[in-house]
């Protein structure tokens, strides 16, 4: 055996016995809180993916924000969709959390600043204009379906589709479909360059998970993301990591059926968030 495959064997068998304390340091935690976690951490430099309750359905929350703004963009650039196109911003669409289209009341505003809103701010009543730009949640289900997500679907608008309830499948993804889509948008080519470039920045500039990941990322590290939250105690972040000498880990993490405060469940996400970058040498 020659001295690459051997160095292969050696990093393969580290990163298995890594794994599985992983997989025990985080049925712990699910123990702790009473509650069900999904991670799925897929290494782009591996294509291989991690996960624990990988194939198990979790509710999305505003992590389908991203899934929304690709298809928008791949929209766009196909010639269906006019991302300029003006749409009034009305009181009685107005819904909770809309820091930005709530001082537009009367206004108008383009789609494509619609997403900049709900990608940077999670302003959810300009999430509802994109969802209907884009054919509203059947619409944001069939592009997955093109793009080989057989599993993620949207069946609701804002707010509703944050109503979580035990063993309700609207409105969900696994973890491990997550990855693999956000991987394929982000890095594999689903999306033409220019409007993958736009939604990284969009995630780059998220300004609503501060407390999460970012909060613990060493430096010299980027990170692109998007977080959830819904009833049940629920909460969610996906997004992509990378470095200047090391390709993108792609990380999803929910928790649901929980009775955690907001608080408590960042605490858990970065709880959970610094295992794997202990377990995949982020530092």
């Amino acid at each position: 055996m020659n001295k690459s495959l051997v160095l292969l064997s050696l990093m393969l068998s580290a990163f298995f016995s890594s794994a599985s304390t992983l997989d025990e340091s985080i049925a712990s935690i699910e123990q702790r809180i009473s509650g069900r976690i999904g991670v799925s951490v897929l290494d782009s430099s591996t294509q291989q993916q991690w996960h624990y309750r990988g194939n198990e359905r979790f509710p999305m929350m505003s992590t389908f924000k991203t899934l929304a703004c690709a298809k928008m963009l791949h929209d766009a650039d196909s010639g269906d969709l006019d991302k300029n196109a003006l749409a009034p911003i009305t009181s009685d669409k107005l819904i909770p959390w809309s820091p930005v289209t709530e001082k537009m009341v009367g206004s108008s505003i383009t789609v494509s600043t619609a997403c900049e809103a709900t990608m940077e701010t999670s302003d959810n009543t300009a999430a509802n204009i994109v969802l209907h730009s884009i054919g509203g949640p059947q619409g944001l289900t069939e592009f997955l379906r093109l793009n080989q997500d057989d599993v993620t679907r949207l069946d609701r608008i804002e707010p509703e589709l944050n109503q979580v309830l035990s063993g309700d499948q609207r409105d969900t993804t696994t973890p491990n479909a997550m990855n693999t889509t956000l991987h394929r948008l982000l890095f594999e080519g689903a999306m033409n360059p220019g409007s993958k470039n736009q939604l990284i920045a969009w995630m780059q500039g998220n300004t609503v998970s501060d407390s999460l990941l970012r909060s613990i990322l060493p430096q010299g590290w980027s990170i692109a993301d998007r977080s959830g939250a819904g009833a049940n105690g629920s909460r969610g972040f996906t997004g992509a990591i990378w470095a200047d000498n090391r390709k993108p880990l792609v990380i999803s993490i929910y928790l649901t059926q929980t009775d955690l405060s907001m608080s408590e469940r960042n605490q858990i996400i970065n709880e959970i968030g610094g295992l794997i970058f202990q377990t995949y040498a982020i530092k």
